[in-house]
């Protein structure tokens, strides 16, 4: 396709959005335009060609020329508040959406965008009074209820995020999702009585469903009432008598004391089901995870891995599904399928730091300093206030020997962290990383002494660096004795190794 023909294509598709945005402009009788309002209409489409070749601030810039001339164009404040709002200018984000919520408040796009905006600032009850004035617009919408349950769970208020299902449910009848969602809320407030009640709801609606009868039995068992899910396993055989997950699961049972390790062969059907909430499944998940990375049990690692497989493939667009396949990759030291892990996370929903922090260091273990230094400006970028993500910055800076741009992030990570041990014995390595690099050797030594002092003698990587330095002063026999006291404080990385067997070898 020609440029010119692009062109006209996109203005007709702009010039029906344009006229949509403002179709209350109806009391006009004569539906010719003026020549002025095809002059902004015009030059609007000039914004919009700017904005899809990339020159954004060029497309600002005539948006707020085109604001001050025409005045109540809610079109306008709109496509301003979104340029704004992806340079995380909040409050001109807020101001332009604000304006255009002013001219057009019943516009439904715009309504969801000021819904987004506000969720990312926490202001979760500005997004659920906004989602009701949509569900006010719209009342045969039930997925806008579903939205204001989750700000509700979010907001911790659990009463209301019950309430508003009941609404939910007056208004649109029974649904599955409307029980699982009441079931999940007792659940995580403690209420397992009214959990599994819920849940009884839906066996008695689907008798022969073995599903939500194994949802009951494995939401007992996460809560400690194991015995318990027993009637719920031979309810499963009397509905499927070959079912080998209930057969194992009352097997256990019978036992006097029942192993949670062979319970985890039990919570496949239950991971597998897209029905069951996620939530649920990964508070069954959570102790093994934890126990897999205390004990780097190879078995459970194993076993983690094929649930974790199943878990993404039930959820697929869930960050939470990733996140934890990411963790347990970590602890079975598959870091690079780890990293693809926490970036799918990421790519679905990037306001969680800790996933930031995670994929941060997985780069770090790879050495993988080109996209070290593009993810933790990201990171810098979203969460600003973070000094490991100015710490993460640095190491690749100087990694890749831009020694300048290091120090400056560098220093930012010990101004922001404000006195933690932890970043300041991890920048001092860094520090001495460079000088000795640079062959100040005398000062390398310092920086890397003082990181050892205040870690406490526990910082492995500045042995290491202590170790280089002592090779670079041909003590190789001292550079030893430092490598190896990095390798003992659990520094297990290739380039040691390699260090080491080089070392002893000669």
């Amino acid at each position: 396709m020609t440029l010119n023909k692009y062109k006209i294509v996109l203005f007709f598709l702009i010039s029906f959005a344009f006229i949509q945005i403002n179709a209350q402009e109806e009391l006009v009788v004569d539906s010719r335009k003026s020549e002025a309002d095809i002059k902004i209409e015009d030059r609007f489409l000039s914004a919009k060609l700017l904005i899809t070749s990339g020159k954004k601030d060029e497309a600002i810039k005539l948006l707020d020329s085109i604001r001050r001339e025409s005045g109540q164009v809610a079109a306008v404040y709109f496509e301003l508040a979104k340029l704004y709002n992806e340079r995380k200018e909040i409050n001109l984000t807020e101001s332009n959406l604000s304006a255009a919520v002013k001219i057009e408040p019943n516009n439904k796009w715009i309504r969801l965008f000021e819904v987004n905006f506000f969720k990312e600032l926490g202001r979760y009850d500005d997004a659920i009074k906004t989602l009701k004035h949509l569900s006010s617009l719209d009342p045969g919408a039930p997925e806008l209820y579903d939205h204001i349950v989750n700000l509700y769970i979010k907001k911790q208020d659990l009463p209301s995020a019950l309430a508003t299902l009941d609404a939910k449910e007056t208004n649109f009848g029974f649904s599955i999702n409307t029980i699982l969602k009441r079931a999940e809320i007792y659940d995580n407030s403690g209420d397992i009585t009214k959990a599994v009640s819920e849940l009884e709801k839906l066996t008695i609606k689907f008798p022969t469903d073995k599903n939500y009868l194994r949802l009951i039995a494995n939401m007992l068992h996460s809560n400690d009432k194991i015995k318990e899910a027993e009637p719920y396993l031979q309810r499963i055989l009397d509905v499927d008598p070959n079912d080998i997950d209930a057969k194992l699961g009352l097997v256990l049972l019978s036992n006097k004391s029942v192993s949670k390790e062979d319970y985890l062969l039990t919570l496949t059907p239950l991971v597998s089901n897209p029905d069951a909430p996620i939530d649920l499944k990964i508070k069954e998940l959570i102790p093994y995870v934890q126990r897999h990375a205390d004990t780097r049990d190879t078995i459970l690692g194993r076993q983690l891995i094929e649930l974790c497989d199943k878990l993404v493939i039930a959820h697929p667009n869930d960050p939470k599904s990733h996140a934890i396949y990411g963790d347990v990759l970590m602890n079975n030291d598959d870091v690079t399928a780890a990293i693809r892990q926490y970036e799918k996370t990421l790519s679905i929903n990037d306001r969680n730091f800790m996933v930031w922090e995670q994929l941060m260091y997985g780069l770090e273990m790879v050495e993988n300093n080109d996209e070290l230094a593009k993810v933790s400006m990201q990171a810098i970028d979203l969460f600003p206030n973070q000094a490991i993500s100015y710490y993460f910055n640095g190491k690749a800076l100087a990694a890749k020997n831009e020694f300048k741009k290091s120090l400056s992030s560098l220093d930012e990570a010990i101004l922001i962290s404000a006195g933690n041990v932890s970043i300041e014995s991890r920048v001092l390595t860094v520090k001495g990383d460079i000088l000795l690099k640079q062959k100040k050797l005398e000062k390398a030594m310092e920086s890397a002494d003082q990181a050892i002092a205040i870690s406490n003698q526990k910082n492995s990587v500045a042995y290491e660096l202590k170790g280089d330095i002592y090779k670079e002063q041909n003590e190789l026999k001292k550079a030893i004795v430092a490598w190896k006291q990095s390798k003992d404080l659990g520094n297990n990385t290739v380039r040691l190794g390699e260090k080491l067997k080089l070392s002893i070898g000669n």
